[in-house]
């Protein structure tokens, strides 16, 4: 497909920044005879309240943000860098720029955020105040976060799954505040898009028995897919009552596109798909880095693995001469289903 062609950088796989920064982490904890499950969230200041203490506080809405900053943070001191291609034909400074388009709306929606909202900021290391206080821009977020919501701001370094998202309950629960997880309304940030964030984002929600997940709130994102960088987003549509999600773009050509991502991660769970019904000659598949996927259709049947970077390649599904009302509807109709 032109687009393919267009965006493939090398046209080789290869592991994100923020892969590596997860990998690097958890080899420095092992050197200490420790895991990444022993982190301690990182608290406020003492003496820092929060700006609204009733005696029993009440969460209605869970903001979780990962990995900020990740292309901006990996370039501190290294200025010559910027000029060189990074990823998906880009350099380091387009990739900054564009980052920066999205990172920016992070602190005014901090600001924004009301007394029933807490932040969870998840973090690239244990050594968070080394980060923050080497002029980096996580410190950005972490001070709005501080100065707005107080205790109700958390920032963390912990792997994947449902004992991270425990951790972050016992912290809050420790603080004075409840919630009650059928009406917690969870809303996620950073990045990226096809990875960290609804990783790390579903075995929290997956912890605290979140029915409907932290879906992504896609303008406060930022993808891996060179070709949703330059995208324009669509829609987000909920895929009946279940915590899968189809996110809808379209291509800077004007071409639809879409990606389902599950909003609840458990620790041992199945295989899920997507499953769709339409002719298999209208649509096709790529991964984030825009290479083609194979999927053999079952009649008119297609069955979308439910991938998320870490856990498989994230799986994009473009319209093959579909309108977009047309393409829209039909992913929206996906039935999910489990590995038999």
């Amino acid at each position: 497909m032109t687009s393919s062609a267009q965006h493939n950088h090398c046209g080789v796989a290869r592991r994100t920044f923020l892969q590596r920064v997860a990998a690097s982490a958890v080899a420095m904890l092992a050197s200490r005879g420790q895991s990444l499950a022993d982190v301690q969230v990182t608290a406020p200041p003492a003496g820092q309240p929060s700006a609204n203490q009733p005696d029993r506080r009440l969460l209605k809405r869970l903001v979780f943000v990962s990995h900020p900053y990740a292309w901006e943070t990996q370039f501190i001191g290294q200025t010559e860098a910027l000029a060189q291609p990074r990823w998906g034909g880009f350099t380091g400074g387009e990739l900054v720029e564009m980052e920066r388009r999205v990172s920016r709306r992070w602190p005014e929606e901090v600001s924004q955020c009301g007394p029933e909202t807490a932040l969870v900021i998840n973090g690239f290391s244990p050594d968070h105040a080394a980060r923050i206080k080497a002029d980096g821009p996580l410190g950005t977020i972490w001070e709005a976060g501080r100065k707005h919501l107080g205790d109700r701001c958390l920032i963390t370094a912990d792997s994947p799954g449902e004992a991270y998202g425990r951790k972050i309950v016992e912290q809050l629960r420790e603080r004075g505040y409840a919630f009650d997880p059928g009406t917690l309304v969870g809303e996620g940030w950073g990045q990226s898009f096809e990875g960290c964030l609804p990783r790390w984002a579903g075995g929290v929600a997956a912890a605290i028995g979140m029915t409907g997940g932290i879906p992504m709130r896609y303008e406060m994102t930022f993808p891996d897919a060179p070709f949703a960088m330059t995208g324009r987003f669509v829609d987000r549509l909920r895929i009946g009552q279940t915590d899968v999600y189809l996110y809808l773009l379209a291509s800077r050509e004007g071409r639809p596109l879409g990606i389902f991502f599950p909003g609840v991660i458990r620790d041992s769970e199945p295989q899920r798909f997507a499953q769709l019904c339409l002719d298999p000659e209208k649509v096709e598949f790529t991964t984030k880095r825009a290479e083609p996927y194979a999927i053999q259709p079952q009649g008119k049947r297609l069955a979308v693995p439910l991938n998320i970077d870490g856990r498989g390649d994230p799986i994009y599904v473009w319209s093959k001469g579909l309108a977009a009302d047309a393409f829209q509807k039909a992913l929206a109709a996906a039935e999910i289903i489990e590995a038999a």
